[in-house]
């Protein structure tokens, strides 16, 4: 995470937002960046307070964001924040009023608490996925119980033009935190076919089965690719290149992560496998609720 000029942080007073803002404002002070701290008060509920008072939606809205400013300078006087940083009270949906402000200020990063207010688990992804899919920048999905440096790093590879984002982000996080890095491809078995024509259909036999020795050969082909496309980052920090065979891309890495006990898995948002549905797929508010550590979405460079 170099080159960062400006770092936006949405808080909501949750412990996951605190420990956001405090992960945001250690890198911030390591990349000479520009902190933003963003509060935004659903408008849903200022229009719910609006009808209960039987007041209109504009004064409600005026009496929210000067509760809520008075409130965040009193909640960011718990944290190490710089000095210079820029505070902002919006009015609106969450999501959108987030992402208009990742466009506006042109924000490098992104970071927000994987889980929102109450740090309810089960709710995890419910918003914390949405910006990962649509934000322009980086993400940073912050784990409520990591607001420090990074020690342990799993980077994500398909080898896809994403993955090589993904390499350069772990050797200059792994830099600046002094980290381990495990680079990771997850890969299924390419020869399994369903006896009906679709690829991972549900039946316990496939129609293909190659023999052990075919099995050794792309194992070893996979092997000597990953260290091709590792080989330079590699150089001068600590580092595993780790093959894991499973049936599922989020599985495999969930697995990986947790037995290698990462504290941060970094994973590109568009790839060449269904990686890239980690995060963003049918299953990824589930898969956010299984995630034992923070991460780190990073996009292709044209984006």
């Amino acid at each position: 995470m170099n080159t960062l000029n400006t770092i936006l942080v949405a808080v909501d007073f949750s412990i996951g937002s605190r420990a956001a803002l405090e992960q945001a404002a250690r890198i911030a002070s390591l990349q000479g960046a520009k902190l933003h701290v963003l509060h935004v008060a659903d408008s849903s509920a200022v229009a719910a307070l609006a009808r209960s008072r039987e007041s209109s939606y504009e004064i409600q809205a005026k009496t929210a964001s000067e509760g809520a400013q008075a409130a965040l300078i009193r909640w960011l006087e718990q944290s190490e924040v710089p000095a210079n940083a820029e505070v902002t009270i919006a009015v609106g949906t969450p999501l959108h009023e987030i992402l208009e402000h990742v466009r506006s200020l042109k924000a490098d990063l992104l970071v927000a608490g994987i889980t929102g207010a109450g740090d309810a688990v089960s709710g995890a992804g419910s918003v914390s996925c949405k910006l990962a899919r649509k934000s322009p920048s980086r993400v940073l999905l912050v784990r409520s119980d990591h607001p420090q440096a990074f020690r342990k790093i799993v980077a994500c590879l398909d080898f896809s033009e994403t993955s090589r984002e993904v390499v350069a982000a772990a050797r200059r996080i792994a830099v600046k935190d002094s980290a381990s890095v495990d680079f990771l491809h997850v890969w299924q078995e390419p020869w399994v076919v369903g006896p009906y024509g679709g690829t991972f259909a549900e039946s316990t036999y496939p129609v293909i089965v190659f023999t052990p020795s075919e099995r050794k050969a792309h194992i070893e082909n996979l092997r000597r690719e990953l260290h091709e496309f590792v080989r330079d980052a590699a150089q001068g920090i600590e580092s595993t290149e780790v093959l894991q065979e499973s049936m599922n891309h989020g599985n495999g890495i969930v697995t990986h992560a947790q037995e290698s006990k990462a504290d941060l898995i970094i994973v590109g948002n568009k790839g060449r496998t269904n990686l890239r549905y980690v995060l963003f797929g049918s299953t990824a508010e589930h898969l956010l609720t299984r995630l034992p550590c923070s991460v780190l979405v990073v996009k292709p460079v044209l984006e």
